[in-house]
């Protein structure tokens, strides 16, 4: 299979008119006023901070960690991946406008020629197949995790700003109500911890809202890079789940409807999260 030129295909997406608001920015609105409603104490911009919102020992030792990609040599592994050449002189980093700056915002997005969502992590290997490099393991984080963390610190400071145009709407659903079902020998939906349970705890542990989980993205937790993807089947196996393989349309759209809750907020990307 042919992979698209990203260059390209995300340049046209940073120059194409605004989509007019659909059912999915009807869900978005919905669910902030729900929080707004629930947390009236607690600020929109704060949802980026998950579960330290909530829980001031563990806000403190968030700014405490501020700078744990950097010490924990996450990003410059993540740099020295992006930046390696490839045995055709190109790297990861042609492959992406402004040399990766500024464009993790805009993942994950939908590719009408394949017909379905490809996240940050599946660009990055996308990019490796059109250039015939062996490609990352999606559960590695000495590797992509290293790399999709680095991408999005060049992102640091930006808006979420993920498009759900018509002909995704489908994969939006399908996300949004994967995420709202109930599941597995816990009876639980994700929906259940990250809406209905928002601001309480589980296991002496606060529970982060949903909107705000996808300005984070990748976190740094143990000194490794975790991806979005890795903590939702962390949460699935919670639940009694048999998670999903990490990049599956399941979780794809399963990001992408999470990610899309986010839009508007500023990215923070790599935050420390304690080990669990």
């Amino acid at each position: 299979m042919r992979c698209p030129d990203l260059r390209l295909a995300l340049a046209a997406w940073l120059c194409a008119p605004a989509l007019a608001i659909g059912a999915a920015e009807q869900v978005r609105t919905e669910l902030a006023a729900r929080f707004q409603k629930d947390l009236p104490a607690l600020p929109a911009s704060d949802y980026i901070l998950g579960g330290a919102a909530f829980d001031p020992a563990l806000r403190a030792r968030l700014d405490e960690n501020a700078n744990a990609a950097q010490t924990s040599g996450v990003l410059e592994a993540g740099r020295k991946l992006f930046s390696r050449k490839f045995k055709n002189g190109r790297s990861l980093a042609s492959c992406f406008p402004n040399g990766g700056k500024r464009v993790a915002g805009a993942y994950p997005q939908y590719d009408s020629r394949l017909k379905r969502v490809v996240t940050l992590e599946t660009a990055i290997n996308q990019c490796l197949k059109a250039n015939a490099e062996p490609l990352y393991d999606l559960d590695d984080p000495a590797t992509l995790g290293a790399v999709a963390a680095y991408l999005r610190s060049l992102s640091d400071g930006q808006k979420v700003a993920v498009r759900v145009p018509a002909a995704a709407e489908e994969r939006f659903d399908q996300g949004r109500r994967l995420y709202d079902s109930r599941m597995g020998q816990q009876n639980w939906a994700c929906a259940s911890c990250h809406v209905q349970g928002a601001g309480k705890r589980y296991a002496d542990i606060p529970l982060s809202p949903a909107i705000g989980q996808g300005a984070i993205a990748t976190a740094i937790r143990d000194g490794k890079a975790v991806t979005l993807q890795a903590r939702m089947r962390e949460c699935l196996e919670r639940m009694g789940v048999a998670p999903f393989a990490a990049g599956s349309d399941e979780l794809n759209n399963l990001e992408y409807y999470l990610t899309y809750l986010s839009n508007g907020l500023v990215m923070r990307p790599n935050a420390w999260r304690p080990a669990r």
